[in-house]
């Protein structure tokens, strides 16, 4: 079993158009770019699922849909006591 690697977005873009143009043979890519399979067979379903977008590190990135709040809206959530007027 290869241990995974670090990888940029370039590599991943690259490493799952070769596993798809050769029928999706994972233990071929896994080989020549020395990776892992499991790493590989993951980068192709969400490349499938998301397209390049899903190639992306999401690691310790917020949700950006993640309503921001005003200040009085922060103050209201905090004190349950509040009386909007």
């Amino acid at each position: 079993m290869t241990k995974g690697r670090k990888t940029t977005l370039q590599e991943r873009i690259e490493i799952v158009q070769y596993t798809i143009a050769n029928e999706c043979n994972y233990h071929e890519a896994v080989k020549k770019y020395n990776a892992s399979y499991q790493q590989v067979y993951s980068w192709v379903r969400k490349y499938g699922k998301n397209g390049k977008q899903g190639l992306q590190d999401r690691r310790g990135k917020t949700l950006e849909s993640k309503a921001s709040f005003t200040e009085e809206e922060k103050y209201y959530y905090l004190n349950p006591f509040y009386i909007q007027t």
